[in-house]
């Protein structure tokens, strides 16, 4: 207890200290080297899951978008995979995680075996930027979801005590806050446009600036306020 008290007193977050959080109503293992889910990233499961809801709706089976089995859906820059196991639990989709970093791909693997979704998420530890497997990747496009490092320099500067303690990897998006986005839609833009769905996050006040990008790899831009009326979400919804 002592030791506990010692390291919140530092400053370590509490959801580390606890070592698990709730995303989505789901358990999910948090510690050093893995982002904390946070509330506004619930958005990314709203949106697939109302896409779903829809196309079900508007697609015959036959086509397989969106019944209990036939969504995949990419999950890039996975971290915890509260977003991809998530939505497994929620419409049943299969999932393929994407995450560069060894600590951070621990706690994914931990959290598919706590959530009981082994037989739905197929992991591949690579970078996003770079990824050996693109083209099996690009193959398997359906739904791409994305919550990537955005935070500009001040902002890393300002960072509350308990933040500091998370991975910089996972946070800090370049001097402006873009750098990520840029590099990232450079490599993704084209084959975004295959997907039937993509959606990101984005940082406070980058809603202008990253649907910028999407629009000048053709992808068409909405977007999604957070419960603090922040744009916190962009997506491009493909043709039904």
């Amino acid at each position: 207890m002592k030791e506990t008290v010692n390291r919140r007193i530092k400053g370590e977050p509490l959801q580390y200290l606890l070592g698990e959080w709730e995303f989505y109503g789901y358990p999910f293992k948090v510690g050093k080297g893995v982002l904390i889910p946070r509330p506004e990233t619930e958005l990314l499961v709203d949106l697939v899951k109302e896409y779903c809801i829809r196309a079900k709706q508007e697609i015959s089976p036959k086509d397989g978008l969106c019944s209990s089995e036939g969504a995949t859906v990419l999950d890039l820059c996975a971290g915890t995979g509260c977003v991809g196991i998530s939505l497994v639990k929620e419409i049943g989709c299969n999932v393929i995680a994407v995450e560069k970093y060894k600590e951070a791909a621990e706690y994914l693997k931990s959290n598919i075996k706590l959530n009981n979704v082994e037989n739905n998420v197929t992991i591949i530890e690579d970078d996003v930027l770079s990824l050996k497997q693109l083209l099996f990747i690009t193959e398997q496009l359906s739904i791409v979801v994305i919550n990537p490092p955005y935070l500009s320099g001040c902002e890393m500067q300002s960072l509350q005590a308990e933040v500091r303690h998370e991975p910089q990897t996972a946070l800090y998006g370049g001097n402006d806050g873009l750098d990520f986005y840029r590099a990232f839609f450079n490599v993704w833009g084209e084959r975004l446009q295959k997907a039937r769905l993509f959606a990101c996050e984005v940082g406070d006040g980058q809603a202008g600036a990253v649907g910028q990008l999407m629009e000048n790899v053709g992808l068409r831009v909405e977007k999604r306020k957070d419960f603090n009326g922040i744009e916190r979400v962009l997506f491009s919804p493909g043709a039904l």
